[in-house]
């Protein structure tokens, strides 16, 4: 594999990133049925490396009501298709 240096503006930049992670992401929704009775079940963990965020950003958005999660005591619980519904309303 060669390698080639090439001179691209911030905001080229930004575009092209923006666009390859909307990519990924409709990737991921058109891959996944939202209503599956066999949803599964994440915790914080997961939950988060899924989303590529820290689990104290993750429980930030649950506690800013922007993202769904069930609590049992210290614990977080997520819904897959939750996580995806959230994915869903930022693009």
């Amino acid at each position: 594999m060669e390698t080639k240096i090439v001179a691209i503006t911030v905001n080229e930049l930004l575009s092209l990133l923006k666009e390859a992670v909307h990519a990924e992401l409709e990737d991921i929704r058109s891959g996944v049925e939202l209503n599956s009775l066999d949803d599964e079940i994440w915790d914080r963990k997961k939950a988060a490396d899924f989303l590529g965020i820290s689990e104290q950003t993750l429980v930030k958005l649950v506690n800013e009501d922007k993202l769904v999660a069930q609590r049992s005591g210290r614990k977080y619980h997520f819904l897959k298709s939750n996580i995806l519904r959230y994915l869903n309303c930022l693009s």
